[in-house]
């Protein structure tokens, strides 16, 4: 007790005598209004609430302003150590040390004229926050009770827009479909500042360069009809001319550095175009950045052509710093534009290491060393290279053909534009009526070409060496800021062993089934994913992403060209089979916000493979699993399904069995903020895979409709993620509820032993 005593005087022994110690806020109540009357209006106003009024206390438990911890060790620091002379505290204090958290800087009445700002800003004109300060037992230390009270929502009742002239008139009716601002919205001042930052940059993008959202100012009467706001958006008079002015692009000179005290001594072009350079030509192709400029001499001004110019040259990633300057030129309406661009180091050195612990029961170092070259055929390229290698060890002992290695390297080629064949780009082009050609739909951003190729060598000791190569062409593209495309028209995997032995060998024999999944392979694909998301201001945000593929029917089709059969099996391609399937698997996610602190997350997965032609089944590597941290989190990667089937085998070879080809997960996630930067989450999650029967062993794992909810594995639990800003730390503590296959328990809930029923996870990011 006498600790406890001296360690609560300490904390306010440097308190001034007219001032407290502030320890934290009470929850911050709100009275006098219907929280589900524009629900989402008030969540967001909520928010803004809530970030003015939090005060950290010393101490504050992952930044929360409501809970502290019993060792405000800064504090006591600060305490001991402050006004000393001695190296030692000034250290000390300077490194670890907090001062304290004084009433008279946390000033609550500020705090709550800056909370009620924020409700009239939020069309709550009438509404109003108190405040009160709360002595504690020892009367040095205070806490801040505020209450918010937000009475009516004033909503728009009509909005008119007054001196603008017709051209500018013109342009905005015509887009009035698009306007921030209608009839019956919140009467909030960010959405007035929306409606003005849309029409800046609709008039921005039709040649008004000068024009700025100032120039235009509302006016709101608030007294003809009861919490209502009639609004009027009125230009400013007297404004200087070049503010109504349309302007055109002039000249584009572009300086190009390789460093930023290096003057150009070159130049190439004509009249309205230039480069800059230094040396004997180039350092980079002029084609390459004029592509990425969606400024044209002769044309108006377009701040969205400007912004996706800028977006364009800085995502090639060549540029250590890009420079827009545009000059009027004197009495025309032409605005000359200087682009300088300092390039990047050319080179990059990288070293990467970690260590595996697999379920299985391996653990072991992998090691990557490589380097990466920018622009390096002066077209904005870049090449990287890489040698890589792992080492693995079964835990529990065993002899050396217990142990695993694998090495190999990794070539990939990347070019900033899309690279195809001259016939397709020029079918890509469309006639207009008038007979003139119309050019492709441009980019949203800088569209990539990547080759890469990789080849790897796995030893198994005791067991067999394989070899796998593996090769890739493929586009991405962005044609939005919602939608994004992936297609890759050419990629291959090689898998042949080179030797196996008889102990292998039994052990395929002893299980058909592996003779298919661990076999040689030849896997030709053909793969397009296409992602769409909600806009980034979307109060209920959400993702749906999609990737078909399919295998081997064009080398089908040059089989058939010489007189195979379709269905024939075992063609072969490099003297081995090669794979005949189509893939389809697709994901998405929405999230519904349920108060300020906290939202509703829900997650589907569904994906499925049809094996025919040459084909009797899937590659093992192309097979789906459920289970791990971001999948059915109750459960280790890998160890459900396919179907029933649970499998008595050791915890080594079980992974060759647990796959399927199709799968199932379905998840929900109530999120929400607990104090500061710390985040809870309650989930629940539900899964599995299936397949083919297979043999007597495996039980049924083909999905039955009759039996779908005994077929998913189902588990709960809980979540904590500390947000660190640059990255999200994620711990799951996974509970199961069901497993789809038999047990000695009778009823849904039918997991046996407690340590078969909770798995914990440690990951990055969120699961989805």
């Amino acid at each position: 007790m006498t600790g406890v005593i001296v360690s609560s005087c300490s904390t306010t022994s440097k308190i001034p005598d007219d001032d407290q110690l502030f320890i934290g806020l009470k929850e911050i109540q709100y009275k006098g209004y219907d929280k589900n009357t524009y629900k989402d209006h008030f969540i967001a106003t909520q928010t803004e609430i809530e970030a003015a009024l939090a005060t950290a206390p010393n101490g504050a438990l992952f930044g929360s302003p409501y809970y502290r911890t019993p060792f405000p060790y800064g504090l006591w620091i600060w305490n001991w150590a402050d006004g000393s002379s001695g190296k030692f505290k000034k250290w000390l204090n300077s490194s670890f040390g907090k001062a304290p958290v004084l009433m008279s800087k946390v000033n609550p009445r500020l705090r709550a004229s800056v909370a009620k700002s924020v409700l009239r800003n939020n069309g709550y004109v009438h509404g109003n926050v108190t405040f009160e300060e709360i002595t504690q037992r020892n009367p040095k230390k205070v806490k801040i009770a505020y209450t918010v009270h937000p009475d009516s929502l004033f909503l728009i009742d009509s909005m008119a827009y007054v001196n603008f002239p017709e051209e500018m008139q013109e342009l905005i009716d015509s887009t009035m479909r698009d306007a921030e601002i209608k009839k019956g919205d919140p009467f909030a001042v960010s959405s007035l500042d929306a409606e003005r930052s849309r029409l800046s940059m609709l008039f921005r993008n039709n040649g008004y360069y000068y024009y700025s959202s100032g120039y235009a100012s509302y006016l709101a009467d608030t007294f003809d009809v009861p919490n209502r706001a009639k609004l009027r958006l009125q230009l400013a008079d007297s404004l200087p001319e070049d503010v109504l002015k349309k302007w055109y692009i002039g000249q584009i000179r572009m300086k190009m550095r390789r460093s930023s005290r290096e003057e150009p001594t070159d130049s190439i072009g004509q009249r309205f175009l230039k480069i800059f350079y230094t040396g004997k030509r180039s350092p980079i192709r002029p084609r390459v950045i004029l592509r990425d400029i969606k400024l044209r001499p002769r044309q108006a001004f377009s701040y969205d052509s400007y912004l996706e110019s800028i977006q364009n040259i800085n995502g090639a990633g060549l540029f250590s710093s890009t420079d827009f300057q545009f000059t009027p030129r004197a009495g025309t309406d032409t605005l000359d534009l200087d682009l300088t661009c300092t390039f990047d180091k050319p080179w990059d050195f990288y070293i990467e290491g970690n260590m595996k612990n697999r379920t299985i029961g391996r653990v072991g170092p992998e090691l990557k060393v490589g380097f990466t070259r920018r622009n390096a055929f002066r077209g904005g390229e870049k090449i990287d290279l890489n040698l890589h290698g792992s080492y693995e060890w079964q835990t529990g002992g065993g002899g050396s053909d217990k142990n695993y290695y694998s090495y190999g390297a990794d070539a990939s080629v990347e070019f900033p534009r899309i690279i195809a064949p001259s016939f397709i780009i020029n079918n890509a082009l469309k006639q207009k009526k008038d007979g003139r050609i119309k050019l492709p739909r441009r980019f949203y951003s800088t569209p990539w070409t990547v080759a890469k190729l990789s080849a790897d060598i796995i030893q198994r000791p005791g067991y067999y060496k394989m070899h796998i190569v593996s090769g890739e062409w493929s586009y991405k593209w962005q044609t939005s800021e919602q939608e994004k495309h992936q297609f890759s028209p050419l990629t291959a995997k090689y898998q042949y062993k080179n030797r196996q032995t008889e102990k292998f060998i039994n052990i395929l024999k002893q299980h058909p089934y592996l003779q298919v999944t661990m076999s040689d392979y030849f896997i030709p694909k053909m793969r397009y994913t296409y992602t769409y998301s909600s806009r980034k201001n979307s109060t209920h945000p959400y993702t749906w992403e999609t990737t078909l593929e399919e295998s081997g029917n064009f080398v089908s089709l040059l089989f058939m060209a010489r007189g195979d059969s379709w269905n024939q099996k075992n063609k072969r391609m490099f003297n081995t089979p090669y794979s005949q399937f189509l893939k389809i698997e697709t994901d998405y996610t929405k999230t519904w916000p349920l108060d300020s602190k906290s939202k509703l997350v829900g997650h589907i997965n569904i994906g499925y493979i049809h094996s025919y032609g040459n084909a009797t089944d899937y590659p093992f590597t192309e097979g789906f699993y459920v289970g791990g941290a971001n999948s059915v989190r109750a459960f280790s990667a890998r160890t459900i399904g396919p179907g029933q089937f649970h499998g008595d085998m050791d915890r080594q070879n079980a992974f060759l069995y647990q796959h399927g080809n199709s799968k199932l997960v379905l998840n929900l996630e109530y999120r929400r903020r607990l104090f500061g930067e710390l985040h809870g989450a309650i989930f629940l999650d539900a899964g599995n895979v299936w397949a083919k029967n297979r043999d007597e062993n495996y039980g049924e794992t083909s999905f039955k409709l009759s039996e779908h909810v005994k077929q998913l594995a189902t588990g709960t639990g809980l979540g904590l993620r500390y947000d660190l800003e640059f990255l999200i730390l994620r711990v799951d503590w996974g509970f199961g509820l069901h497993v789809p296959y038999k047990t000695s328990k009778s009823g849904y809930f039918n997991i046996e032993r407690f340590k078969d029923m909770h798995t914990l996870h440690l990951a990055i990011g969120y699961p989805f």
